[in-house]
């Protein structure tokens, strides 16, 4: 597969023709859902632009210096604009103070490239001052954004990029990715691929880390155990999550979203839908749950889950976001 991207030949094909001179553009959108290969893709574009012994024109060979460097993300051309730590949102210093250095000419190669991930979390200060390099770039400078959507950036931003809108593949082709790449058993990668959901990134991390799908199955463990419990047992079960390790706020937007997916899964069994679930090693959970709830129930469910993820994203106190949502769960038989 060219790049070793799967799934996005189109875009592939699009940022090879970009790598000739007189197309380079300035500015770049990618957008998807998390784990579909945004990044990925960003890094590809600048090995290609950089590679040292490409195999073939506008093509990478990803031992060279240059490839291991980028992947890295130790290339000096090349800077990945992410929150400080502890935050959650770029900040307008942050963009200025990477303003500057896009001034500066390249050290090692043609071009400088920035590439801001999650440019969706940028606040409205930074996502204006950006808006200055859009509207007059830099000589010899690329910067690279990538969101989950166009309509979460300013519009002003994203009518100046080149936009490449990534989608997941289908969960049979997800599945033969990670049996060839990978050599999984052909029932480990379905499962995989529909616990990915069909975004290749997705489904690698999992397949390569042991540690975060156990992870993943006992989060949705600790669902089956709480939902035939009282709203005492529950409102504890909130407290222990609060008083785990590491930061609260990101701990129970994990667990949210996970869940969410056991939810999505519900509604699919529930209206019958033509749709694959996406933890298919539950599907008999599901179909039990399903069974004991109506469909109106079940949106009540989603929809507050959803609203809970927004409220931890604004800062909301995340251990209320989460009794709110256990108490107003329905008692249920697992």
């Amino acid at each position: 597969m060219t790049w070793n991207i799967f799934g996005h030949d189109g875009a592939v094909n699009y940022f090879k023709r970009q790598c000739e001179p007189s197309n380079t553009r300035h500015a770049y959108l990618i957008t998807g859902p998390e784990g579909v290969g945004r990044l990925t893709l960003a890094k590809a574009f600048v090995k290609a632009l950089n590679c040292q012994e490409p195999p073939a024109k506008y093509d990478f060979c990803d031992k060279c210096q240059a490839c291991r460097q980028i992947e890295a993300e130790a290339w000096p051309d090349l800077t990945i604009l992410r929150p400080i730590e502890n935050a959650r949102d770029i900040k307008i210093d942050q963009v200025r103070q990477m303003q500057q250095s896009l001034a500066l000419a390249p050290y090692q190669s043609q071009w400088r490239v920035v590439i801001i991930p999650d440019f969706q979390n940028a606040t409205v200060a930074a996502s204006n001052a950006l808006l200055k390099s859009l509207e007059e770039p830099p000589a010899r400078a690329i910067i690279i954004l990538t969101a989950d959507a166009r309509e979460n950036l300013l519009e002003t931003i994203a009518s100046r990029c080149g936009i490449l809108r990534l989608r997941p593949m289908s969960v049979d082709a997800t599945a033969k990715v990670l049996q060839n790449k990978l050599e999984l058993e052909v029932n480990e990668a379905k499962k995989i691929a529909h616990l990915a959901g069909g975004r290749v990134g997705t489904a690698i991390h999992f397949a390569q880390n042991q540690d975060m799908l156990e992870e993943y199955h006992d989060t949705l463990s600790q669902l089956h155990e709480i939902l035939p419990e009282t709203k005492r047992a529950r409102l504890q079960y909130a407290e222990t999550v609060s008083k785990r390790k590491g930061n609260q706020r990101e701990n129970v937007s994990g667990l949210l979203s996970v869940w969410l997916t056991f939810w999505r899964d519900v509604m699919i069994a529930h209206s019958g839908a033509d749709l694959p679930i996406v933890n298919l090693a539950q599907s008999d959970t599901v179909k039990t749950i399903a069974s004991q709830l109506s469909l109106p129930q079940i949106e009540v469910i989603l929809k507050a889950l959803e609203k809970g993820l927004e409220q931890i994203n604004a800062n909301v106190n995340s251990r209320l976001v989460l009794e709110n949502i256990l108490l107003n769960i329905p008692r249920l038989k697992v």
